[in-house]
């Protein structure tokens, strides 16, 4: 069964930071998920990161982010260092620009929207690493005001996140990106009781055909197709967790636990019962 792990109600408003410490063998930690962001700064590299079920390379100088409700498991080998931020959204309600970024974190799927950063030499040698050691130095500090000092510095490392995913933008189609990320926001809030094309383009105030263009443009697929693999990513999601295909089905607002197994398995190529058995 994955854990989902939560911050307790007293630390929402500041940052957590742990220190990922060399170690004396390799790291297989258990995949979990949890309701709050974890920021990885990994100084030194090596292994691989799963983030809902996709490998991403522990690379030095790279910054990993992973998003409330996604299943993570850390892999390091023996050298590999770092650092990880824990906090929750809440704690930029009052800058716009980085609690959207945040949320596209949150509403888009590893595809659309990588979770791993990667910078020249320059950047992450001196600037970065200067900014992740100077957070560390002040949280494990006693001077006044050291909470804020940690937040503004995690602010910082998310900027440079934020100017590196602009740079990756190449393909130059910012045509209708705001119906877009408002379309895959709504799918994210209701894919569990909306299933139709329809119900997302009459919430965006667009025909079908106007959304299908809009969503073929950006991503190549179907309307349709982001739908269903919006509910079988949280699908598997909830399977790790240890709870059974039928509860699964109910959950998801399936009629009936054959017709999800049906679904689950015209998706896949498997059954539910054959997945979990897969990443028990």
């Amino acid at each position: 069964m994955i854990p989902t792990h939560d911050i307790v109600s007293s630390k929402k408003r500041d940052v957590i930071m742990n220190e990922l410490v060399a170690l004396t063998h390799y790291d297989a930690s258990e995949p979990h998920r949890h309701n709050y962001f974890e920021f990885f700064f990994f100084q030194f590299g090596g292994g691989i990161h799963l983030i809902d079920f996709v490998a991403f390379p522990v690379v030095s100088g790279a910054i990993h982010i992973v998003a409330p409700g996604q299943v993570h498991q850390v892999k390091r080998e023996l050298n590999a260092t770092g650092f990880v931020f824990l906090f929750d959204i809440n704690l930029f309600d009052n800058a716009t620009n980085i609690e959207n970024f945040l949320a596209d974190h949150t509403c888009l799927d590893v595809a659309s929207f990588e979770p791993a950063y990667h910078f020249s030499d320059e950047i992450k040698t001196t600037d970065i690493s200067f900014v992740v050691n100077k957070a560390w130095r002040e949280y494990n500090g006693e001077e006044p005001f050291k909470n804020q000092l940690v937040t503004n510095l995690l602010s910082e490392l998310i900027l440079y996140c934020m100017r590196q995913k602009t740079a990756d933008n190449t393909s130059g189609n910012s045509l209708h990106h705001s119906d877009y990320i408002a379309f895959r926001r709504l799918l994210k809030s209701h894919f569990k009781t909306s299933k139709k094309v329809s119900d997302y383009a009459a919430m965006l105030n667009l025909t079908e055909k106007q959304l299908n263009i809009i969503v073929l443009k950006k991503t190549g697929e179907t309307v349709s197709t982001l739908i269903f693999k919006q509910i079988i990513l949280e699908a598997k999601r909830l399977l790790n967790t240890g709870i059974a295909a039928k509860e699964v089905s109910y959950t998801l607002n399936f009629s009936e636990p054959g017709h999800f197994s049906k679904f689950f398995k015209n998706q896949t190529g498997i059954s539910p019962s054959e997945f979990k058995k897969i990443h028990a």
